[in-house]
């Protein structure tokens, strides 16, 4: 019970950020009669910043993918041998069902 609260609080307190920054885009707009205000608002530089900051790198796109090839060396055996006994082992003395008639 406790951690699903928890869990609620977490959930609700990222949402609550997230939209707080979606918000902040939106003073922009009320900057938009007053154009000596919008140039010293540091609420509106904060927002452009945020929104401008690339979620990944640049210089992560250089990679190369190289494809390497695997040879595997088979030799054919033809030589084959059994160890051929006349005793049957005791593990397989029951290693299918009985037979049975229709």
């Amino acid at each position: 019970m406790e951690t699903s609260r928890i869990k609620n609080s977490i959930t609700y307190l990222l949402l609550i950020l997230f939209l707080s920054m979606k918000t902040v885009g939106l003073h922009a707009l009320s900057h938009d009669h007053d154009q000596d205000h919008a140039l010293h608002c540091v609420v509106c530089d904060y927002a452009t910043a945020q929104n401008l900051t690339p979620i990944l790198a640049p210089d992560l796109q250089g990679f190369i993918i190289e494809n390497t090839e695997f040879v595997l060396k088979t030799e054919i055996t033809n030589n084959y041998s059994f160890a051929v006994s006349s005793t049957i082992a005791t593990n397989q003395l029951f290693c299918r069902p009985p037979p049975f008639l229709f």
